[in-house]
This record gives C-alpha cells, sequence and structure tokens, in this order.
C-alpha cells in the first residue's frame, strides 16, 4: 500500500513538472515574441508620425517658397529692382503686393527686400528704422552665396530701434534673378517665417503626457520649441548624439532628469533639419506591461489547471474520487482555519473547486472580450497604415488584416471617401459617430457580397473604405465599385433618412499604391461643394482647368468691383452670379474656388478702404480662408460674398448720404480738367493756385471724389491719351508731352499698367477695330 502511494505520489509531480515546463516555456517564448513585436510596433507608429509631420512641415516651406519665386517673377519686383525711373507709385504698388502675400499667408511674418543694382531695400516691418539695420546682413552675405537660395534656422528679428523687442523667426533667401548665381545677381528677396507658426505644425502631433518634439538645424541648435528660451541655444550631448549627427533618421534612448526616454529623430532632406520627438519610455513601456500581466495570468490558470488535471488522472488511476474530494475539503478547511475565514467557505465537499472554476471561467471571459474591444484599433490602425503608405513594408498589412478577420484580394484595389451632407446639423459630435459606425458596417457587408473590404471611419464624419477585387479585368471593377456606392448611398438615404456623398478613388494593382487612389478618392469628394451632395464623383470624371484659369477668373471681379463702387446693387448681383457660374463650370478645385474668393474680398474691402478707412471695421479678416472652409457647396458660398458686398453698399450709401458737395472741389476738377497737360500740376501747385493747405485741398478732394488727386489725374491725363492716339498721328513722344508726361518712358510704363498695352498696341487695336467696322458697314 505504502509503495502504491509512492508511485501515485512520483507519477503527479513528474505530470505537474511536465506541464509546469511546457507552461512556463510556452509563456516565456510567447512574451518575447509578443513584446519583440509590439516594441517594433511602436517603433514604426513613432517613426510615421514623424514622417508625416515632416510632410507637412515640407508643404508649408515650398508652398512658402513658390510663393517667393511667384513674386520675384512679377513686374513689380523688376521695376524695384531694376529701373532706374520707379517712383512713389511704384513703391506703392509693390508694398501692396507684399501686403497681400501676407494677408493671404499666416505663415510669413514679414518680406525684405534689397537691390544690389540700385542699393534699394524695402521692409515690412513698420517698427523698424528707416535704414538697413541688421537684419539686412543676411541679404547683403547672401549676394556671394554659391546656391540660388538659402533656409536659414530661427533668429531673433527686432522690432523697434533699440533692439529690445523682436520676434522669432525662420529666413528663405531667394536671388534675384531666380537663376543668378554669385557676382551676376541684381538683389534678393528674405522671406521671414513666423516660428511659432512652424512649432504649431507639430506640437499638436504628439500628446503631452507622452512627451514632447522640437526642431534642430544640422549643427544640433534648437531652432523651435515650447520653451522659446532655448531657441539658439545647442541641443544638449544627451539629445544630439554622434549617431544623431551622421544618420537621417533613427531613435536611441537616454536618461534625462532621472527618467528613462526614448529619443526618435528624422531628418528633413528639403532642409538639412531634424525633427526631435521624445518619449518617456514608461509610457512606451505600458503596452508591454499589460502583455506581461496578461500572459502572466494565463500561465497561473493553466498551471491551476495542469494540477486539476494531474489530480484527476491520478484519482482515475490510483485512488477513489471520494478520496480524491476528503484530502481537498480537508486542505481547504486547513487553510480557511487558518485564515480564519470559516463562516465564508463553501458548505459541500465540491465548493473549493467551483469556486475555482468560476475564477478561470471569469478570467478567460475577460480575455475575449480585451480582444473584441481592441480589434476595431487593430483594424483602423491598418488600414490608416495602408491608405497613408506608412509601412515600409506593406506586404505585411494583407496578413494582419486576414489574421483578425478582415482578408483583402492582393490584386486590383480602390479607395473611396464618403462623408455625410449637413454634418452641421447633427446635435452632437457623438451621434456623428455613431452614424460613422453604422455606415462602416452596412459598407462591409455590402461591398463583401461582390468583393473584400474593410471600413472605417478615418476623421470626423469621413468614412473611408478599402474595396479588392479578385478579378484583374479593370473596366469591370470600376463598375463594382459604382454600383456598391450607389447601393450604400440609397441605403443611407432610406434607412438613415440622411444624405452621404461618395468620392471614388483610381484603380491600384496592389496595396502598395493604395495611397495614391485615396489621395484621389479625397480630391474626387471635396468636389461636393460645386456638384452638391448626395453624389457619387469619381476620379476620373474630375477635369482639370488650363493654365492661367485663376488669374482669368480673378480679373472678372474688377468689373464686379466698379460696380460695388457705383453701389449698383443689381447689375453687381448678376456679375457676381455670373463669376460663380464660370468657376463651377471651370472645373476649378474647391481650394482654388476659396482662394479666389478669398483675393477677390480682399479687392473689395481694398475698394472700400480707399474710399473710407472707417468703413473696414467689420471686413473679413486675413483668416478668411478658414471660415470659406466651412461652406460644403458654392451656393452657400456665393450667398457669403452677396451678402458682403451687400454690406459693403449699405456702409457707401450711408457715407455718401451724409456727406454735402463741396464749391472748392468742384473749382478744383474743373481746373485739373482744363489744365492736365501742365507736367508741373500737383498738390503744391493747387493748393497755391486756390490759397489753401497741401493738407486740406488732399483731404477734401478726396471726401468729395472719393479718389486719391493722383489716380484722378492720371485717369484723364490717359483718357485724353487714348483719344489722341485712336483719332491722329501724332508721335508717341508728342502724346507724351500733350497730356502732361516730360519723360516718355514713364508715359509707356503708366499707359500699360493702366490699359495692358503699350501705347503703340493700343493704336493699332483701335485702327484694326475701325478698318473692320469700316467694312462691315
Amino acid at each position: 500500500m505504502i509503495a502504491k502511494r509512492s508511485h501515485s505520489k512520483l507519477a503527479i509531480t513528474i505530470i505537474l513538472l511536465f506541464l509546469s515546463l511546457c507552461i512556463v516555456s510556452t509563456a516565456g517564448l510567447s512574451y518575447f515574441i509578443t513584446t519583440d513585436h509590439l516594441q517594433a510596433e511602436v517603433r514604426r507608429t513613432n517613426m510615421s508620425l514623424l514622417r508625416e509631420v515632416n510632410g507637412k512641415l515640407l508643404l508649408v516651406l515650398k508652398a512658402v517658397d513658390s510663393e517667393a519665386i511667384q513674386f520675384l517673377r512679377s513686374r513689380d519686383m523688376w521695376v524695384f529692382m531694376e529701373d532706374d525711373s520707379a517712383d512713389q507709385q511704384d513703391s506703392i504698388a509693390i508694398n501692396n503686393r507684399i501686403g497681400d502675400i501676407l494677408l493671404s499667408n499666416d505663415i510669413i511674418f514679414s518680406i525684405d527686400l534689397y537691390s544690389y543694382a540700385k542699393k534699394r531695400w524695402s521692409q515690412t516691418n513698420p517698427f523698424q528704422q528707416r535704414e538697413s539695420g541688421i537684419d539686412y546682413r543676411l541679404i547683403n552675405a547672401f549676394e556671394h552665396y554659391k546656391n540660388f537660395y538659402q533656409l536659414i534656422g530661427t533668429r531673433k528679428l527686432s522690432l523697434d530701434d533699440s533692439g529690445t523687442i523682436w520676434h522669432n523667426v525662420m529666413t528663405l533667401i531667394r536671388s534675384y534673378p531666380l537663376t543668378h548665381a554669385e557676382g551676376y545677381r541684381k538683389g534678393a528677396v528674405a522671406v521671414n517665417i513666423d516660428e511659432l507658426s512652424i512649432f504649431n505644425l507639430i506640437k499638436n502631433a504628439i500628446d503631452p503626457s507622452l512627451g514632447y518634439m522640437f526642431i534642430v538645424d544640422a549643427n544640433g541648435t534648437i531652432i523651435s520649441h515650447e520653451d522659446k528660451s532655448l531657441i539658439g541655444s545647442q541641443a544638449g550631448e544627451t539629445v544630439w548624439t554622434k549617431d544623431m549627427r551622421e544618420r537621417d533618421e533613427g531613435q536611441f534612448s537616454a536618461k534625462m532628469n532621472g527618467i528613462g526616454r526614448t529619443v526618435f529623430y528624422m531628418k528633413s532632406p528639403y532642409t538639412g533639419w531634424k525633427i526631435v520627438s521624445v518619449v518617456s519610455d514608461a509610457e512606451l513601456s505600458k503596452p508591454l506591461v499589460r502583455v506581461r500581466n496578461t500572459l502572466l495570468v494565463i500561465s497561473v490558470v493553466l498551471l491551476l489547471l495542469a494540477g486539476a488535471m494531474s489530480a484527476v488522472v491520478n484519482s482515475w488511476m490510483f485512488r477513489p474520487v471520494n478520496r480524491v474530494l476528503s484530502n481537498v475539503t480537508k486542505q481547504l478547511q486547513a487553510y480557511r482555519a487558518y485564515e480564519r475565514k470559516s463562516e465564508h467557505a463553501a458548505d459541500d465537499e465540491f465548493g473549493g473547486i467551483e469556486t475555482s472554476l468560476s475564477h478561470i471561467l471569469a478570467d478567460s471571459d475577460r480575455m475575449f472580450r480585451q480582444m473584441l474591444e481592441t480589434q476595431p484599433i487593430i483594424k483602423w490602425r491598418l488600414a490608416m497604415d495602408a491608405l497613408i503608405g506608412a509601412r515600409k513594408n506593406p506586404g505585411e498589412l494583407l496578413p494582419s488584416l486576414e489574421a483578425i478577420g478582415f482578408p483583402l484580394y492582393a490584386g486590383h484595389m480602390m479607395a473611396m471617401a464618403a462623408e455625410f451632407d449637413r454634418k452641421s446639423e447633427i446635435a452632437t459630435k457623438q451621434d456623428l459617430h455613431l452614424y460613422c459606425y453604422a455606415l462602416c458596417n452596412v459598407a462591409e457587408e455590402m461591398i463583401n457580397t461582390e468583393c473584400l473590404g474593410v471600413a472605417i471611419e478615418a476623421r470626423d464624419g469621413l468614412v473611408v473604405f478599402i474595396v479588392s477585387f479578385a478579378e484583374a479585368d479593370a473596366e469591370a471593377n470600376v463598375l463594382r465599385a459604382l454600383a456598391v456606392a450607389e447601393l450604400i448611398k440609397s441605403y443611407v438615404e432610406e434607412q438613415f433618412k440622411r444624405t452621404v456623398s461618395i468620392g471614388l478613388g483610381r484603380l491600384t494593382q496592389g496595396i502598395d499604391t493604395l495611397q495614391q487612389s485615396y489621395h484621389d478618392a479625397l480630391s474626387a469628394l471635396s468636389y461636393k461643394m460645386i456638384l452638391g451632395g448626395n453624389t457619387i464623383i469619381s476620379s476620373e470624371d474630375i477635369r482639370e482647368p488650363a493654365g492661367g484659369e485663376f488669374m482669368r477668373l480673378l480679373g472678372m471681379t474688377d468689373t464686379i468691383v466698379d460696380s460695388l463702387r457705383l453701389t449698383d446693387r443689381e447689375k453687381m448681383a448678376k456679375q457676381t452670379e455670373r463669376w460663380f457660374g464660370e468657376m463651377a463650370g471651370s472645373g476649378a478645385a474647391p481650394d482654388m474656388i476659396r482662394q479666389l474668393v478669398v483675393q477677390f474680398m480682399m479687392k473689395a474691402a481694398k475698394a472700400v478702404g480707399e474710399i473710407d478707412p472707417a468703413l473696414l471695421e467689420e471686413a473679413p479678416s486675413h483668416r478668411l480662408f478658414d471660415l470659406l472652409s466651412q461652406y460644403e457647396n458654392i451656393r452657400q458660398l456665393s450667398d457669403y460674398v452677396n451678402e458682403q458686398l451687400g454690406r459693403y453698399a449699405d456702409q457707401l450709401e450711408e457715407k455718401r448720404g451724409s456727406r454735402e458737395r463741396n464749391d472748392v472741389v468742384e473749382r478744383i476738377t474743373a481746373f485739373i480738367d482744363a489744365h492736365y497737360m501742365h507736367s508741373d500740376l500737383s498738390l503744391n501747385y493747387l493748393a497755391s493756385e486756390f490759397k489753401l493747405s497741401v493738407s486740406h485741398v488732399s483731404r477734401l478732394f478726396k471726401e468729395q471724389t472719393e479718389r486719391n488727386f493722383i489716380d484722378y489725374l492720371m485717369d484723364i491725363r490717359m483718357r485724353k491719351a487714348k483719344e489722341l492716339l485712336a483719332g491722329s498721328d501724332m508721335l508717341i513722344r508728342d502724346v507724351s508731352g500733350a497730356v502732361g508726361y516730360t519723360n516718355v518712358n514713364s508715359f509707356v510704363r503708366i499707359f500699360k499698367k493702366s490699359t495692358g498695352f503699350t501705347p503703340g498696341e493700343y493704336r493699332e487695336r483701335e485702327q484694326a477695330a475701325r478698318k473692320e467696322s469700316g467694312d462691315t458697314e
């Protein structure tokens, strides 16, 4: 009997040791494999974040560079840099041009110009002294810089004469002309970029509780940071390591203030700067801790199961069930007596075992629920990586999606973007998320009837579908996608009692190129502003506008501004309606339409301000583009413009109604009409003639005529010049003298600026028109 019991104990011990070894080995192996995968996933996620921030910064800086290049190619820039006859009007023109650029681009803080050839300079800092100061040394040094442009890190731009007030800016310097090397340049333009605006692009990319971001230049000098006192200082050795100086991107661990942190960095090929992200190791290791705890619980549960199984096997092979239960009961009773909790013990022999099993089942159920809860997050992450091209090895995405229950075909794919119309009418953001969740479920069911796909909510109110096709027939696949989109749109309209617009991207050959299809889908969806809601828009149907279309459409606004000056409401409304019709029919992108409206509203505000600056107290702010982005269709945009123009017209009529006609101004205008041909006609001449001060004459003239004296005189001279050119054979220099210009070059330049033609071109055009009219008669 004793030998039998010894064999029984030995068998149980061997079984327990074997099972324990298997469980511990499996748990340990699973832990290391899982932690390695999670660590790699964390690294990829953080590097993807830096890549997105880097791309956003690159787009902003290239947009500023493009603005500078367009400015350098303008005629105003040529007049400033090279024209010997540049006068005050030209100075005003180029300052107005700079002002328009600053109003339309919040990133640009100021613009400085310097002509090496003419030794002229101009700056938009209103607080700086009117002499070239320390801030111009950069432009002077650029004259001998070897490259065509130079991007300088953050510097302090002084805002007063003493240099006690300053602002952090980054400076982009470009040569004039664009492709002239050192020694041959005639000038340069310095675009000062607001450092705070650059930092605002990156600060929200990472949760402050996790870490922070900043930018350093190629020498390790901090050029953008939340702590502005650190700008211009050298990054510490803890952050700026040797590997970071030599490598373009990577990550390493470091101790900062006694806390372990991980530093991720990436170099921008455009600027040479590095974007640095510092993340707490404690935050990074949270997923690993959760995995470790979960595996620990699983191991304990499995060990308990192994013990129970050993006991069952032992009881079946060596001793009766009642003896096992008796021994277990005695052990449980002894344990409960030791803990002095016998009053809470089970009344029967199975109570302790039942309690243990209930805990095991509860843990298993909890783990299953956690897996279901994390599945949508994993699906969203994998789908977004495919859409934005964040993975270096996209081939990993398909197996990962299939592992969580969302298989896709590896061949032809297409991205579709859907957005609920009139989102502002949805009560709360939570309701909007519920609509998107329901739309994702419905879309996946409809897509999977014909193809394979996955649907996610990319952002508030925007749902993205990835559709994959089994066949390689591109034309048939496009038709299938259109049919699925139509089914989704109809279902939303019938069941949700709402409408949705859907944009279709182009068909791609695999998940590697899905990013382009996603961008095409978003671009197509934006055209719902023109085509209206409850529509399906394919990227293949979008017609790109012809070159120069922007300037043509902007030129149409001159007649609307003229009608505004005359407060001709009926004509202004018809012209505005025709202008919006032209924009809609031209195939212009929605962002281009919004930019055109911004430029037009600035022109209208400028025209009103010329009449009376006090009328601009309620003029649209320089953030007008953000205001216009809230309108979902072009009709709403047109209504806003008409409302703003109507408000301007009301102000002009009220101003004119409260003003009385001045006899002195009538005599002055009559004098100008009679003596416009005198080259010395000026405000000083008029003040002497009418025994008034120059400032009083200027103020009276502008109040009564709503125009400057120089503009009024120029219009008369140009009108007379056109009559002489069209009705006589006088030489151009004689015409110039007859209308009061002693310098024929100034006359030609002003005439072309006023009419768009040189005097010779205008004469030929008029003569050809008269000849054609005579032939017709």
